[in-house]
């Protein structure tokens, strides 16, 4: 039988390798569909790439920080846990039984502690992104970095989301007066300068001793103005999708409005809500950066935007301080945004044409 290089039907002509694809297509469900999309784009995979190793990067530093911790509270390690320079010990250090626990593998320098004698050095062999003006390691400060700042943009996004989400889907089902107070509270969120308010609640609550306490109050304030937007795509969503056939079959046998919403119409909506949830992490890390770069961070912990802020006036004379923290800012939110973008594009294909 001869190959059949193109199909001609009375409206278009499929060739080989659209018939190929099809026949890959066929069996597969919605989301091996998207990846095999995803796969095909080479900036959306290189977005992946950058935000898989930096969520590594800052899982492994937590669990790396709380070892150390526990080590050296266990008496595996030398140190006065009462001390906060023993505590917080010269490095990061991991104890292998059956070792002299006097001679553990030195993993890193401690983010924390300062070596008095190692000020402003450059990037070298012992120190690969160099000193800070307090004797602090930057390759230490960054990699333990990536801990807090992927964590405020993950905690902060995520609380406007499921706010946004749970409005957003009562509004949408029931629409009536409830759509209406929804619609104009949000018209009342988009009308304040958010950025200032976030200023000025956190110079209000200025006196919090709490370690990282002035971001915990930001991410609160972040997610109650913060989720209009979320509310809207899901309202719509809920409005298209509530009319739905299989809506109305599950309404007949008598399923109650919880049953409709979380099982059937909230599913159809999780498209948009990842493509939400990967874009804004993206912004919500750079907001805090940005907060922390005009002064209004909280240097009680390790964050790269603290670190940009503190070392931003050394840029000229001692550039590797605040380039190093500002590299990965850039590279966290170029990896979220290609991985979004990629994401947005493989689930709703019809944006590329």
């Amino acid at each position: 039988m001869a190959t059949i290089e193109n199909i001609e039907t009375d409206e278009f002509i499929l060739d080989e390798k659209t018939l190929r694809e099809i026949e890959t297509m066929k069996g597969a469900n919605q989301w091996s569909i998207v990846w095999r999309r995803i796969k095909k784009d080479k900036m959306g995979m290189l977005g992946l790439y950058i935000v898989t190793f930096l969520i590594l990067m800052a899982f492994v530093s937590w669990i790396l920080l709380q070892l150390d911790e526990w080590l050296t509270h266990a008496g595996l390690l030398y140190g006065d846990p009462n001390l906060i320079s023993s505590l917080n010990n010269l490095y990061v250090e991991l104890w292998i039984p059956g070792v002299s626990k006097s001679n553990p593998i030195v993993l890193f320098n401690h983010p924390t502690y300062q070596f008095a004698d190692q000020v402003k050095l450059p990037p070298s062999f012992i120190h690969p992104f160099g000193t800070d003006a307090n004797g602090q390691d930057m390759l230490s400060r960054v990699f333990f970095g990536a801990t807090n700042s992927l964590a405020l943009g993950f905690i902060g996004q995520m609380t406007t989301v499921i706010i946004g989400t749970v409005l957003g889907s009562i509004a949408g089902f029931y629409g009536g007066i409830i759509d209406d107070i929804l619609q104009r509270v949000i018209e009342l969120l988009y009308s304040m300068p958010q950025f200032i308010l976030m200023i000025f609640i956190i110079v209000l609550f200025e006196d919090i001793q709490v370690p990282g306490g002035k971001y915990a109050v930001v991410v609160i304030f972040f997610a109650l103005i913060g989720w209009g937007g979320t509310a809207l795509i899901i309202r719509s969503n809920f409005f298209s999708l509530k009319e739905q056939d299989f809506v109305e079959a599950e309404r007949a046998l008598g399923a109650s409005d919880m049953r409709i919403i979380f099982k059937h119409i909230l599913p159809n909506s999780l498209a948009p809500l990842i493509i939400i949830v990967t874009l804004g992490i993206a912004g919500t890390i750079f907001l805090f950066a940005a907060l922390a770069f005009f002064g209004f961070g909280d240097a009680t912990i390790v964050s790269w935007g603290d670190d940009l802020n503190k070392w931003q006036d050394q840029l000229l004379e001692y550039p590797w301080m605040p380039m190093f923290p500002a590299l990965f800012i850039f590279f966290t939110v170029l990896g979220f945004n290609l991985f979004g973008d990629s994401l947005r594009d493989a689930l709703d294909p019809r944006l590329k044409d």
